[in-house]
């Protein structure tokens, strides 16, 4: 058995509260070793001393950040650096956890060296796509060229994580089930996801982790979103012997103005009084052209999808995709320790999922806390840390049973034998880890794990096009061919 030598790329929040944990835990049932890490030369003191809490002899490469505007390699001095970092320790897994903009090339070096890859969403973007068609199209060709360099041999994992929750397999189980019995797929579905990701006129212009200038929402948390009703939907389709061959899109971006009009700097110092004025004293009409000059992103997408087989609707898919809902942030200067998990950010989660007169799958998911690092009994009702429920209607003279099941977070905890203590997304994203780790040793084939890269093609052809439609205004229509098992 190979035992997993891991290269992390990107030491941030995410990293930092996910993976480095996960890999510590997992040294001594695998065999895992971090061996190095590369980040961006500005976190130099801070990632090698959080680093070395967890893990000794790990080498550390710290680069500059390197211009990713359609380019398909890193620097040739930091890919001798990572060449050399390969053979001399042996790695054998990656996991890239960057900023985004630089996925598609740390990825294609990764393949070149026939490394096995676990990487965040989304599987690409870049620095101006709110506004530019271009860039926009430029994510179904990067997929494309990664498609073009897969082998089945060795695991490519996209961590969207909410493909590796327990909940979604019971959810996606029981559509399938009626999808192959009765033939019917998905006809409507809806979905909403706020993250209270409240930012400051003045925040919008300086922080750069989830900008909302260049890039905003969609390549944010919005690609789990995306990627949960592709995964869905395509997948009762298939199992329901139906297909799609055109998709529709029409999307709308509220950006940083749109977020200004309905909070103006007069309103702002309402809520933080006098000392709001120490901080940003700009007008509205000042910070509109700045936002304007900087190429303000979506806070905000509002996309209608639907899928057409031979001219002809058949599904409609709602995705509500919000950065500016309802926030537990109170105070003026933003937690600059943690702007992943401690700025105040809430989740409330919808979906209604619709299968014609047959079934109704909807998900509640709503916190009242910003504060998700301890968690009790209580935080799987409404407005707890892990609250999640199900509610399955059926057409019970069709399919029996009972008219309304009623599925709790709590149930699936206790099903499973999950930690109670944790909150449950997190466990997802280790689960992903886990399977990851579970491929490098030989236990699963790289088929076997969830969220192959190869199932990621209605997901990243869908983000593409949302784009395409938000910087146009317009209707946009492709194409798309279901691939059948």
């Amino acid at each position: 058995m190979q035992s997993p030598n891991i290269l992390l790329i990107g030491c941030g929040p995410h990293a930092k509260r996910v993976y480095l944990p996960i890999l510590k835990e997992t040294e001594f049932e695998f065999g895992t070793k971090l061996k190095a890490v590369v980040e961006l030369k500005e976190k130099e003191n801070d990632v090698s001393k959080f680093v070395n809490n967890f893990f000794t002899d790990v080498e550390f490469v710290y680069t500059e950040k390197f211009d990713s505007k359609y380019k398909m390699s890193i620097p040739s001095q930091l890919e001798m650096k990572l060449n050399r970092i390969v053979k001399e320790r042996n790695i054998n897994g990656v996991i890239i956890a960057t900023d985004p903009l630089n996925h598609l090339q740390y990825a294609l070096w990764a393949q070149k060296q026939k490394l096995h890859i676990l990487m965040d969403k989304p599987i690409s973007t870049y620095e101006n796509i709110s506004n530019s068609i271009k860039q926009a199209r430029q994510l179904i060709r990067d997929y494309k060229i990664l498609m073009k360099n897969y082998s089945a041999e060795r695991a490519f994992i996209v961590n969207a994580q909410r493909r590796f929750l327990p909940q979604f397999e019971i959810i996606q189980n029981r559509i399938n089930e009626v999808a192959k019995k009765y033939g019917m797929p998905v006809t409507s579905m809806q979905s909403t996801h706020s993250d209270g990701q409240w930012r400051l006129p003045n925040e919008v212009l300086t922080l750069k982790y989830h900008p909302l200038l260049g890039w905003g929402k969609v390549s944010h948390s919005g690609y789990h979103f995306i990627d949960m009703a592709s995964k869905i939907v395509k997948d009762s389709f298939l199992v329901a012997g139906k297909q799609f061959d055109e998709l529709t899109v029409y999307s709308k971006f509220v950006r940083p103005s749109g977020v200004l009009m309905q909070q103006s700097q007069e309103d702002l110092l309402k809520i933080f009084g006098e000392e709001y004025l120490k901080l940003d004293s700009r007008t509205d009409e000042e910070l509109l052209e700045l936002y304007k000059l900087n190429n303000e992103a979506e806070v905000d997408a509002t996309s209608l999808i639907n899928l057409t087989y031979k001219g002809i609707p058949i599904t409609n898919i709602t995705l509500n995709l919000i950065h500016n809902g309802f926030s537990r942030r109170s105070w003026m200067l933003p937690n600059m320790k943690d702007l992943y998990k401690g700025n105040g950010r809430v989740r409330h989660e919808y979906h209604n999922i619709q299968q014609g007169c047959l079934q109704n799958i909807q998900i509640h998911s709503y916190q009242s806390n910003d504060n998700h690092d301890t968690n009790t009994e209580k935080d799987f009702f409404v407005g707890g840390n892990n609250h999640y429920d199900i509610y399955i209607y059926k057409n019970i003279g069709i399919l029996g049973g009972e008219p309304l099941e009623i599925i709790t977070a709590k149930d699936i905890a206790e099903k499973y034998s999950l930690n109670k203590e944790k909150v449950m997304n997190e466990l997802a994203r280790h689960e992903a880890v886990r399977q990851f780790l579970e491929v490098i040793i030989g236990k699963k084939t790289a088929n076997e794990a969830k969220s192959n890269l190869t199932e990621h093609d209605l997901s990243v052809q869908l983000m593409s096009m949302i784009y395409e439609s938000g910087v146009s205004e317009n209707e946009v229509v492709q194409k798309f061919n279901i691939k059948r098992s």
